[in-house]
């Protein structure tokens, strides 16, 4: 994990719901074509407990549904959150021991088996966009740099848990946009 700044408590905040709104609509049966007024007030609860009022809480709130709405109007997010997976787990906590022998606490946002090309895909959630002036290149180029050693972590760990080829994305909510990083790739396990 990457140190906490005492200054982005309201970017961390909006980061736990998005990512809570997520895992509860990745578990539903049937994706809702939109969000429910009880989803809405369970997010506000949520953003509440940690400590969001006022403008501030309506700014956060507003910010969750954007994520969420967009996720599920997009078909890339729709397929991201489909219950129509094999194996497929949200905010997944593992336990591993490093290189090092030390044991480190993991957590994956999303991982299936995606059932026509039999890959598993390591999904990790970003609310982060573009800088106003900055384009779409340089800022994925920003955050491929960013995660990779966390997604390659989460990769190296899905490697020992099973046989199949693995596939790392970033997900991008407030955008509904996957972004695959094939370097990341690994083919399935021949041992």
């Amino acid at each position: 994990n990457f140190p906490e700044r005492p200054d982005n408590h309201f970017e961390r905040v909006v980061g736990t719901v998005v990512h809570l709104a997520l895992e509860e609509l990745s578990l539903r049966n049937t994706l809702p074509d939109d969000l429910e007024e009880f989803d809405r007030e369970r997010w506000r609860c949520a953003l509440r407990r940690e400590g969001l009022v006022g403008e501030t809480l309506e700014e956060g709130m507003e910010l969750v549904l954007e994520s969420a709405q967009k996720t599920l109007r997009e078909k890339q997010g729709r397929w991201v959150l489909s219950g129509g997976h094999r194996d497929a787990r949200s905010e997944w906590a593992l336990s591993l021991v490093d290189a090092e022998g030390r044991q480190r606490d993991i957590i994956i946002d999303r991982t299936f088996i995606d059932e026509a090309s039999g890959v598993r895909w390591i999904v990790d959630y970003k609310t982060s966009r573009p800088a106003p002036d900055e384009d779409m290149a340089a800022f994925i180029a920003r955050e491929e740099q960013h995660y990779r050693e966390q997604l390659e972590r989460y990769r190296d760990a899905l490697r020992e848990v099973g046989r199949e080829p693995l596939r790392c994305a970033l997900f991008f909510t407030a955008l509904g946009e996957l972004h695959h990083m094939p370097d990341l790739d690994c083919p399935a396990r021949q041992d």
